[in-house]
C-alpha cells in the first residue's frame, strides 16, 4: 500500500498483511498519521503511515490452514 492509499483509509476498511487472505484486520480508528487495526488474530496494533507497505487492501494470496 503507497502512502497515498492509506491515507485514504477509512474505518471498518480490511486490509490483509502482505496480501494473505487468512491475515486480515479492520480499521477501527484513523488519524493524520495513523490508523489502529483490529487484527482478526485478536492483536490491536496502531501502524504510522510509512509502515502500511506490506497491508493490502484486498488478498492477493489464498487464505492458508
Amino acid at each position: 500500500m503507497t502512502i497515498d492509499e492509506s491515507k485514504a483509509l477509512k474505518k471498518n476498511t480490511r486490509v490483509y498483511w502482505r496480501g494473505d487472505a487468512g491475515d486480515s484486520g479492520l480499521v477501527t480508528e484513523t488519524s493524520w498519521d495513523a490508523v489502529t487495526i483490529a487484527g482478526n488474530n485478536g492483536k490491536v496494533a496502531r501502524v504510522q503511515q510509512g509502515d502500511r507497505r506490506e497491508r493490502e487492501r484486498t488478498p492477493t494470496k489464498p487464505r492458508t490452514g
